[in-house]
């Protein structure tokens, strides 16, 4: 038989040590969440810092002239501009700051597609209309 008669403190002392084993897997569950949640802050933070020079590169076309603009702090290298179909233009490098026009024989659209090399290795991809893609990392994310 079970004996449920117990003095008052014992329960107060059991009802105490349960809410605390609570209070605890509370607290810790708040820790993971925060950290968690840092950590993917952190990640995406990385991640715009790499593409702050990248996005500041952009090709165009317009009135059969390609343009190009490096508007980073940067030079970018290995620069290539096609139009999906063919190579339109390539360079080495193109310094910080530039602007290059460059006049192309029969274009049928105003977009490009324009790959480059940033300071750090990695390869980038800009297609028409899209946010640039790391197509080949040298440096960890």
């Amino acid at each position: 038989m079970l004996n449920l008669e117990l003095e008052m403190g014992d329960w107060a002392t059991w009802v105490g040590s349960i809410g605390t084993i609570g209070a605890f897997a509370v607290a810790f569950w708040q820790i993971h969440r925060e950290r968690t949640a840092r950590r993917t802050r952190d990640k995406h933070e990385r991640w715009m810092r790499r593409r702050e020079h990248v996005d500041r590169v952009s090709a165009w076309i317009h009135d059969s002239v390609l343009h190009i603009n490096n508007d980073s702090g940067h030079p970018i290298h290995e620069v290539l501009v096609s139009d999906g179909d063919r190579e339109l233009m390539n360079w080495t490098q193109i310094p910080p700051g530039t602007h290059r026009d460059e006049t192309i024989d029969e274009v049928d659209h105003g977009t490009v597609h324009l790959e480059f090399t940033d300071i750090r290795g990695d390869r980038w991809s800009r297609a028409p209309g899209n946010e640039p893609e790391l197509i080949d990392q040298t440096t960890p994310a």
